[in-house]
């Protein structure tokens, strides 16, 4: 290795050791307390001192699990409510189908690679703890591909990230570095690494078990470099860096400059021993590569957060309920074991009723009889009643209420209510109980919006990084809003130039994934499959209320439907339906031009024609550019809108030309007018 990159190298792996003991001194209470979150979570809630105490005098000591079921209900919740990623066209050289196609790219790629598991577990992960993280990396396709694509993969152990503790956006979007570490194994690390230094010089004993029991640490210190540069912007309206400037344009000038750099993310891999529990030693670069993105592909997802004085304490939503739950435990632990230590309820009755019969009698407690016999005996002179069981002992009611208040501080604490827990509750009537099941959403919506955030940022990274992996011409795999997985070329180069009948603008590629700039947004809410299906019942609900919508959209509701065969029936009730209502939908609708236009489009025609025999007769550059000079400036008196190449002016007459032709009448009408009156003809100026 180079001297130059040995130095290099050996600063990285001590600026990445220095960052993560940073991160580790900033962050030691919240992993201390997240450590405990989960291991509570786990069912450890009595303190191992009381509990082996009480096991040993032979006390029960009850564990009753409630906090999961209030953390599952943040985590189903999400899972209901997907988070979805939607593209939007920016500028003038963005295109709304282009931004169609990468939806669908981001949308395919969300797919492919689990993004949902993902999300999933970030927001789990917060909800236990306070803090969940996912993350995009960049891999090839397949085994036998040479194309690079993004993926999503979910992070189960938050604690192994190390993000920057100077970040304070709530999407990381400002993070400048970051660490994630996995700890492996020295036989695994040798076999996956084994062109490192460390699995070189590695000693092994052959003993995979004593091997393994020193591990390594494998990190990736992902951190965004500055480089310093200026921007320039130019007369005729372009900008860039200066260093990439080699000459100037003739008659171009710099009109404005400032001081800036140029920003660039790389990964390095690193690899070190490990030093007691939180410690590690750096000591060689495994790889290193430049993150094809402007932002650290890292996305926090945080749950509750206070700043105090500039120490951030996250929690989740076991935090505070972890308490109200170690007094459910105790209580019910103690009304239990009193109530255990109560002894049996006996059956009372005279001397001698039970002779004969004492074995089926002193089974009474344990076993359940058809029936107990007894013999009669008569006390005075009088017949004894029959034996009788006592009064059953009183439950312990202090416990038992004591119990019935840490219950309520669980659900106080947590935010969360018997309805919006699935319970009754003590509502009375339905739309009371809406409101409650209501309010628990709400009390932890924060959860599910912070991961709406990370999302969203996410979506911004891949629209970053997709115009720098998919930079050649190839067919891209879509998925669209009804989960259906399709096909669309990008960056496809046109033999001649199309107008786009929408925007009027000529394309010359094929959804180009180099032009144009394109934000997004995220929206929650449920699946394509669940929408269509509320859809199915309200459409069906509706024909039944109005039975005449079976007659004129029996097709879109039975197509709504998931049925086998829905599809062929919707085809056959389509057949039914009057072709007035269906004419709509399967001719397009047709423009009609005024006869004014049509005739300048024809002058205008017949002029280009004799520019381009002028241009192809001219021998002389500087004729040649006389004469697109010239053609240039009477296509702008004929366009009056916009400067266009005479090849671009004649795509679009052509277009024009072939979707609107107005009828003959109509046409020999105009031509007549104009000759009467040829001054509402305008001419065009020679």
């Amino acid at each position: 290795m180079p001297a130059d990159n040995q130095k290099k190298h050996d600063a990285i792996l001590e600026e990445a050791k220095r960052f993560r003991e940073k991160c580790i001194t900033v962050n030691a209470e919240n992993r201390r307390l997240a450590v405990d979150d989960l291991t509570f979570l786990s069912g450890k809630h009595w303190d191992s001192r009381d509990a082996a105490l009480r096991e040993k005098e032979g006390r029960p000591v009850l564990t009753i699990d409630k906090l999961s079921t209030f953390v599952r209900q943040i985590k189903n919740d999400q899972r209901i409510n997907k988070p979805s990623i939607k593209v939007h066209p920016v500028d003038d050289e963005s295109d709304p189908e282009t931004a169609k196609v990468r939806q669908g790219m981001i949308r395919y790629i969300e797919y492919s690679s689990n993004a949902s598991i993902a999300y999933d577990t970030a927001i789990g992960c917060a909800s236990e703890t306070g803090l969940g993280y996912f993350r995009i990396i960049t891999d090839y396709e397949s085994e036998d591909s040479f194309d690079v694509v993004p993926r999503f993969v979910r992070i189960r152990n938050p604690l192994t990230v190390h993000f920057d503790p100077d970040s304070i956006e709530g999407d990381g979007s400002d993070a400048r570095r970051v660490l994630v570490e996995e700890r492996l194994g020295v036989t695994e690390f040798c076999s996956e690494y084994p062109d490192s230094e460390i699995a070189k010089t590695r000693k092994t004993t052959g003993n995979a078990a004593r091997d393994d029991m020193d591990d390594i640490l494998v990190a990736e210190y992902i951190r965004v470099e500055d480089d310093p540069d200026e921007l320039i912007l130019l007369s005729n309206g372009e900008k860039g860096w200066k260093s990439d400037l080699l000459a100037l344009p003739p008659d171009v000038t710099i009109v404005n400059s400032r001081k800036s750099a140029r920003r660039t993310v790389r990964n390095y891999k690193i690899a070190g021993k490990c030093v007691g529990d939180d410690g590690a030693d750096f000591g060689e670069v495994i790889e290193e590569a430049d993150v094809p993105c402007k932002w650290i592909p890292v996305f926090p997802v945080y749950g509750n957060e206070i700043d105090i004085e500039g120490k951030v304490i996250r929690s989740g939503v076991i935090r505070g309920a972890k308490d109200p739950s170690r007094m459910y435990d105790y209580w019910m632990t103690c009304a239990t074991e009193e109530y255990a230590l109560r002894t049996k309820t006996p059956f009372i009755g005279a001397e001698g009723q039970f002779e004969g019969y004492e074995a089926q009698w002193a089974q009474a407690n344990r076993r359940s009889f058809a029936y107990l016999q007894y013999k009669p005996k008569t006390v005075g002179g009088q017949l004894a009643p029959p034996p009788a069981r006592q009064p059953m002992a009183d439950v312990p009611v202090g416990a038992i209420t004591m119990a019935m208040h840490a219950s309520d501080d669980i659900k106080a604490t947590t935010g969360m209510f018997d309805a919006a827990l699935g319970a009754r509750g003590p509502a009375t009537s339905g739309i009371q109980e809406r409101e409650q099941k209501r309010q628990g959403g709400v009390a932890n919506f924060h959860y599910t919006d912070n991961l709406n955030r990370a999302v969203l940022q996410a979506g911004r990274c891949l629209l970053d990084m997709i115009p720098r992996l998919f930079d050649t011409e190839r067919v891209a795999r879509i998925m669209g809003d009804d989960e259906t997985i399709t096909s669309a070329p990008i960056n496809k180069r046109l033999e001649q130039p199309e107008m786009d009948e929408k925007t009027g603008k000529i394309k010359t590629t094929i959804n180009d994934m180099s032009v144009g700039q394109y934000d997004c947004t995220v929206s929650a809410g449920p699946s394509f499959s669940t929408l269509r299906q509320e859809a199915s019942e309200a459409m069906v609900s509706f024909g039944q209320s109005w039975p005449k919508l079976m007659d004129i959209a029996g097709d879109k509701v039975v197509r709504a439907m998931d049925w086998p065969g829905a599809d062929e029936i919707a085809e056959r009730i389509a057949k039914t339906i009057p072709p007035e209502l269906l004419e709509d939908e399967d001719k397009p609708e047709q423009q009609q031009i005024p006869p004014e236009v049509m005739q300048i489009m024809q002058q205008a025609q017949s002029h280009i024609q004799e520019l381009e025999a002028a241009l192809q007769e001219a021998s002389q550059g500087i004729e040649k550019e006389r004469i697109k000079a010239a053609s240039a400036e009477n296509v702008a008196r004929i366009n009056a809108t916009s400067r266009q190449d005479v090849e671009e002016l004649k795509g679009w007459i052509a277009m024009l030309t072939q979707q609107m032709q107005p009828p003959p009448a109509l046409a020999g009408a105009a031509m007549a007018t104009g000759q009467k009156d040829p001054g509402l003809v305008p001419q065009m100026e020679q």
